[in-house]
């Protein structure tokens, strides 16, 4: 520190004893420090994935066939219906297009990137659903038999720059006219859940809408440096909650399950809190689990290439699902496990994703091991249809692979999330010194260089 700096209080310069003074400069200083390694991790972050986004090849997608139409059951008022899920070919997020796009995702890799879908091609593809034209296997379709309709647009419905009010309009105008639709799911961003959007909605829709909204995490650092969310200020959520109620409408919160940079517990830990958050800070009606799965261009796909990331245990949800109870105190919670439904694809797929599926498809899930994932993938399409946690609870532990589960929960990294992410792009992979503690059921092997806490 130098004597003669004129912002430094008296007692370093030997003028006087102002500790309070000191203390105060130091952690300003502190601060300010901080504030500049947070905001060159997450320049580090941004990079790493716009370098990822620039390698998704731009496919001549048709703009007026849907991405895709699936058909699964889902829990209504009670009991187990039937619900499609309708994809429209779209525009693409906004968020994808200007900063990259949130870690986990790789949507665009549906869009058309150097073409715009107009109202025109919107309307054409809802048509198609209306009159069952879409469907590319025999047999008919009827919206008025699926009493939930989901339609989303690889992005936010509700912001006009990626579809517009008069295409919002024509879609819930016609939706009003099916009687056997009780419910219709879609999804935004929590910025664009405004009231003139909402309003376009009810005054031409009567029935139950539901607007799910990705809040990932409530821990800024997370949501921010892991998720890549780009939303500094979560009392946006809330806001966002209070516009739907007033228009009679629900919120679901999406809570990204182990996003990159995390351990399986701090992941765990994680998505405890930030439901537990949606439910009592922000007044989300309901919240659905969403385990991190695996698609190109994406930089969590990205770090499993390079050996630094793994899929969330099945055995996880089961902590997860019991952690929020217990927090909560209430066993009459609206709470889903995000992707896991009994499915039957109806239309869609050009045949340009993974393995020649639906280029919107993962090529990887949360898993456990080969012996029992099947197993326990059923029995949360069990919880899926009855939100009953007994159905996760009936899964016995397996042989071979809890125990490795249990003792993965128990790993720690001594590293601030900041550090992990300076380690993995600031500096050259192959020269990390990791300190890392892993401890076993019946021993404990220990890095020399540790002290062990979480330290986000």
């Amino acid at each position: 520190m130098n004597d003669n700096n004129k912002d430094w209080p008296e007692l370093v310069s030997g003028r006087g004893s102002h500790l309070a003074e000191v203390k105060a400069y130091y952690g300003k200083y502190q601060d300010n420090k901080r504030k500049e390694e947070f905001a060159h991790a997450l320049q580090l972050v941004e990079e790493k994935i716009k370098a990822l986004r620039n390698k998704t090849p731009n496919l001549p997608y048709s703009k007026t066939k849907l991405a895709e139409v699936e058909i699964n059951k889902f829990f209504y008022e009670g009991e187990t219906v039937d619900r499609v899920m309708i994809v429209l070919r779209s525009n693409g997020c906004q968020h994808y297009k200007k900063n990259g796009g949130c870690s986990m995702c790789a949507h665009l890799n549906g869009s058309p990137l150097m073409d715009k879908i107009t109202h025109a091609n919107y309307v054409e593809q809802w048509n198609s659903v209306l009159d069952g034209s879409f469907i590319e296997k025999e047999g008919s379709f009827n919206l008025n038999d699926y009493p939930v309709v989901c339609v989303y647009n690889l992005g936010s419905l509700l912001n006009e720059e990626e579809i517009s009010k008069e295409t919002i309009k024509y879609i819930f105008s016609t939706l009003n006219e099916y009687k056997g639709v009780k419910k219709v799911i879609i999804e935004s961003r929590a910025e664009y859940v405004k009231e003139d959007m909402l309003k376009v909605i009810r005054d031409v829709y009567d029935g139950v809408v539901e607007v799910g909204i990705g809040v990932e995490s409530t821990n800024k650092t997370i949501r921010q440096l892991c998720h890549h969310k780009d939303i500094d200020d979560d009392s946006i959520f809330k806001d966002a909650c209070d516009a739907l109620h007033k228009f009679n409408m629900k919120a679901l919160a999406y809570v990204n399950f182990k996003p990159i940079f995390l351990t399986e517990q701090e992941a765990i830990s994680d998505a405890i809190s930030t439901s537990v958050d949606c439910f009592k800070k922000y007044g989300f009606d309901a919240v659905s689990i969403e385990p991190t799965s695996l698609q190109e261009n994406s930089l969590a796909n990205h770090m499993y290439i390079l050996g630094q990331y793994r899929v969330p245990w099945l055995w996880s949800l089961r902590d997860i699902i019991h952690g929020i109870y217990d927090r909560l105190e209430k066993q009459d919670l609206d709470i889903r496990l995000g992707g896991y439904f009994d499915e039957e694809v109806l239309s869609g797929s050009q045949g340009t994703g993974f393995g020649d599926r639906n280029e919107i498809f993962p090529h990887m899930t949360s898993s456990n091991c080969s012996h029992c994932t099947q197993n326990f993938v059923e029995h949360i399409k069990k919880f899926n249809m009855t939100y009953d946690v007994k159905d996760l609870d009936e899964v016995e532990p397996c042989k071979y692979c809890y125990s490795i589960w249990q003792d993965t929960k128990n790993i720690r990294d001594s590293r601030d999330i900041i550090q992990r992410i300076d380690d993995l792009f600031g500096r050259k992979w192959y020269s990390w010194n990791l300190d890392v503690e892993f401890v076993t059921k019946n021993s404990s092997i220990h890095s020399n260089k540790l002290g062990i806490d979480m330290k986000i």
